[in-house]
């Protein structure tokens, strides 16, 4: 049973990966021309330099402008973000997601298609939240994913039972009985992080970090999002299964069901999406309140203070 759960999650993170892996392409200097039928798989970053995309040429991910100039005259699958340097669309461009830019740094010739927003300002979209395909494609891979996370969740669940250990109980312990430090501490980090991570993308030296710790971030909510999935399968098999049939069950399957449940309420318009963000706020803190779950948070104490004010004398 443990290699056919291992076997399916490296199915669904194949799967769920565009040509199997995720690949980007990184530019710190120097000139750069990409000719006519180059496909660039995944992101693109740009430092500084010159990069120049040829009629023909496309990108399968998102551009990110950090410095630098870029001639795009291609196709750019999804986001245009320019945060510094100077950018021409020429008049075979075509961008599939949103051009996130101010006007002083992007010129745009009159035929340059762009399907998505024109977004002017300093806005640099964070990783999950850039346009995505619509129409199956979309559902397609937000099934996947959810798939992907329900099954870590699942082995996890599965370890931490057999190991004896509670660190997604833990961590749902910090978000729903300690809910106002963990989204005080959830909100602080979250308003925090993204500047941080976008003063270590102007050097070269830190870019690499700025990917790491980007990852770190998805880790984090990911262990989150499972411990109340965790969580909310214990409840739904307590409260629509028999005594019997609880039993039979495994923590790695209620961990899975809750996990794929919590992802269809994000999934729902408008409703989702507050409760994806009220939820990202809250487990954030959650998971760094409980040392990534390593241990059951508890609150300072409180000292408490004499209110006998006979033993202050007036000068």
């Amino acid at each position: 049973m443990k290699r056919i759960r291992l076997l399916i999650f490296l199915f669904f993170l194949l799967v769920g990966c565009d040509d199997g892996v995720y690949s980007s392409t990184l530019i710190f200097d120097g000139r750069h021309t990409f000719g006519p039928e180059t496909r660039l798989p995944g992101d693109v970053l740009l430092r500084a330099g010159e990069t120049e995309l040829a009629a023909g040429s496309q990108v399968a991910g998102s551009i990110y402008v950090l410095g630098g100039t870029l001639l795009a005259n291609g196709q750019i699958d999804g986001d245009l973000a320019v945060l510094d340097g100077q950018v021409r669309l020429g008049p075979d461009a075509v961008i599939g997601g949103d051009l996130r830019a101010s006007s002083e740094t992007t010129q745009q010739a009159d035929t340059a298609v762009i399907r998505g927003q024109t977004i002017t300002g300093l806005a640099l979209p964070m990783a999950g939240v850039s346009a995505q395909p619509g129409g199956w494609e979309a559902t397609f891979r937000w099934l996947i994913g959810a798939l992907l996370l329900a099954a870590l969740g699942s082995m996890w669940a599965q370890w931490q039972s057999r190991r004896q250990t509670q660190p997604l109980r833990n961590v749902a312990d910090a978000a729903l009985i300690h809910w106002l430090p963990s989204a005080a501490l959830g909100l602080l980090g979250l308003l925090v992080l993204p500047i941080l991570l976008v003063m270590m993308a102007f050097t070269v030296v830190l870019v690499p970090l700025v990917f790491v710790l980007g990852l770190i971030v998805m880790l984090v909510w990911a262990m989150g999002v499972v411990s109340l999935g965790a969580l909310l399968g214990e409840w739904a098999a307590a409260r629509w299964l028999k005594p019997a049939l609880r039993r039979s069950i495994s923590p790695g399957w209620t961990t899975f069901i809750g996990t794929m449940l919590l992802m269809v309420l994000f999934a729902l318009p408008w409703v989702g999406e507050a409760l994806l963000g009220l939820t990202a706020v809250l487990l954030f803190g959650a998971v760094l309140l409980s040392r990534f779950g390593t241990q059951t948070y508890e609150p300072p104490p409180t000292v408490a203070v004499a209110e006998d004010l006979s033993v202050y004398e007036r000068p």
